[in-house]
């Protein structure tokens, strides 16, 4: 295959994964308890949720999920530094690394801890790591995939030697039934509280062939944004110029929205263009890819896409592997937790090619890597 960081003068190699997944699982029964009832939105709202939830609950496919709250008081349990912490000192455990070791650290997701500093500092501080070079990477579910790409040239390309990379999703904070306005609440942001969850996940990166017991190298990362013209399909508006709190409020611009429809329509089809150029561009062929890791909500989405791989492309063996039924959907995270226990249940033979992509439908963002699983370092060439 051909690969833009073979141009560096490193192999890069995955050395550790580790996942968090905040309190207890919750069911998919028991999420409104959890995030609170809504009890004054208009009654058409209201009647149309006690008509959606029975369809939402199939649709999805998510048996359980988490969330950093009391499940009593709603108060936090969490916070996006204090996840992705604990999921850094599980990849870096998996790894066999220290917090000496690591060079660099990329935090990647759709939001950060405080306005400023950057959440990389505050995981800095947390972990005592005196020096350490950092970016934070601002961006949805493709973040992490952008955050890979990012450590992974500059590893190839000899600057640094470990990265340590994190992102986490806390989504409970903007679905608790307090955070609303719910005069103002429409249906797509009504269906978001059924699907988002919580989460952290991080990702140890290396030059050194010799770490971590699971290894994989970075064949290829990928990404694009191609949605001139369409969306924003998923959006909080708050933010820059629209930052004042009150005004904020009364017109529900803190409200997180996706356009469902929209996003029905165009992920699956702008999805598999994304997929053929990621092949493309490597020169590779799909009937090498043994693993196909898709990072998507929901199950009916999941379900088409693999269908249409199998059919489309010819791979009726092509298999597919998520987390969604037990983790509900914790966004950049999602594709941290499939590697993770993808690797801890199953054991791939060395060789086999594992690929993922992503839609972030924001602004219709693609983002996919393809690794290639080698084993423990004495099976390492």
């Amino acid at each position: 295959m051909q690969s833009y960081l073979a141009n560096g003068q490193h192999d890069v190699y995955v050395a550790g994964l580790g996942s968090f997944l905040p309190g207890d699982p919750v069911r998919f029964t028991e999420i409104e308890n959890v995030l609170g009832k809504l009890t004054e939105a208009p009654p058409k709202i209201l009647s149309w949720i006690e008509r959606m939830r029975p369809i939402m609950e199939e649709m999805l496919g998510i048996e359980t999920c988490h969330y950093a709250l009391d499940p009593v008081t709603r108060e936090p349990t969490e916070d996006n530094v204090t996840m992705s912490v604990k999921a850094a000192e599980k990849a870096m455990a998996m790894a066999g690394i220290t917090k000496d070791d690591i060079d660099l650290i990329v935090y990647a997701g759709v939001v950060m801890e405080n306005i400023c500093p950057p959440t990389t500092v505050l995981i800095q501080e947390a972990m005592g790591i005196p020096q350490v070079a950092e970016y934070a990477i601002h961006s949805n579910c493709t973040s992490i995939y952008k955050a890979i790409q990012l450590a992974a040239d500059q590893i190839a390309l000899g600057r640094y030697e470990t990265a340590l990379i994190m992102t986490s999703q806390l989504s409970s904070p903007m679905l608790r039934a307090e955070h609303y306005n719910q005069q103002v609440l429409t249906k797509p942001q009504v269906l978001l509280r059924w699907f988002l969850t919580d989460g952290a996940g991080a990702i140890v990166l290396t030059r050194n062939p010799r770490l971590g017991q699971k290894r994989m190298r970075i064949i290829e990362t990928y990404t694009e944004s191609i949605g001139l013209g369409e969306g924003p399909d998923m959006y909080c508006p708050i933010g820059g110029h629209r930052i004042n709190m009150l005004e904020a409020y009364e017109k529900g611009w803190h409200h997180l929205t996706q356009n469902f429809d929209r996003v029905a329509r165009l992920a699956l089809d702008l999805g598999k263009r994304a997929g053929d150029r990621m092949v493309d561009r490597l020169g590779m062929d799909w009937t090498s890819i043994r693993y196909f890791f898709m990072n998507v909500p929901t199950k009916h989405i999941a379900d088409q896409m693999l269908t249409d791989m199998r059919r489309d492309k010819n791979l009726p063996n092509l298999e597919f592997y998520t987390k969604l039924s037990e983790h509900g959907y914790p966004g950049p995270c999602a594709i941290i937790h499939g590697l993770d226990g993808f690797l801890q249940e199953r054991t791939p033979q060395k060789g086999d090619i594992m690929f993922s992509v992503v839609a972030e439908s924001s602004k219709w963002m693609y983002a996919g890597f393809v690794f290639e699983y080698l084993g423990p370092p004495s099976e390492v060439g």
